[in-house]
């Protein structure tokens, strides 16, 4: 009878063993389902290109919302483009002319505080605007190197082929870059 009591103690043994490995067992899957469940609801990036330094972003700073016929020479919008990551801006101008001239020159004043701290200056040539009756020029500065978060002022003076002159002028606080 010693064999049969050994063999029960034994079959206990076992039976307690195999009941230990069972709740090893699910503690484990239970584990690696909270771990894939984290790892599914983590917040995921995005894969958005990341912005170098040479690129430009578009704000524009509209002067005459809605443009009517062209009567002559004359501005209708002025903006800058700052440079990210650089405190350099691009200044620009849109106007309006009549088709008896080809091009415009675009001369840019910029100002802080009344003391003049940089000039430059383009040329365009007018696209014709038959809705308008007339023609269209776009002129942009070479990027500028200007002080951001105070008032600088934007004069721009234009003179097309035929030696008329048209001015306009803008007032913009640059961002930081």
């Amino acid at each position: 009878m010693g064999i049969v009591v050994d063999m029960e103690e034994q079959h206990t043994e076992e039976t307690q063993t195999n009941g230990s490995m069972m709740y090893y067992v699910i503690g484990a899957v239970v584990l690696a389902a909270i771990a894939g469940g984290v790892y599914f609801l983590r917040p995921k990036t995005t894969n958005a290109p990341v912005q170098t330094g040479n690129e430009v972003v578009t704000p524009i700073v509209e002067v005459s919302p809605t443009p009517g016929p062209i009567v002559g020479l004359a501005c209708e919008r002025q903006w800058y483009n700052p440079v990210v990551g650089f405190p350099k801006y691009f200044i620009g101008v849109e106007g309006a002319d009549l088709m008896t001239t080809k091009k415009v020159m675009c001369n840019f004043s910029v100002s802080v505080a009344g003391k003049v701290v940089a000039t430059t200056s383009a040329q365009s040539s007018l696209t014709q605007d038959v809705a308008r009756g007339g023609g269209i020029f776009r002129c942009d500065s070479p990027s500028l190197e200007l002080e951001a978060n105070v008032p600088t002022v934007v004069d721009v003076l234009l003179k097309n082929d035929s030696n008329q002159t048209a001015s306009c002028t803008q007032t913009f606080v640059l961002p930081q870059p």
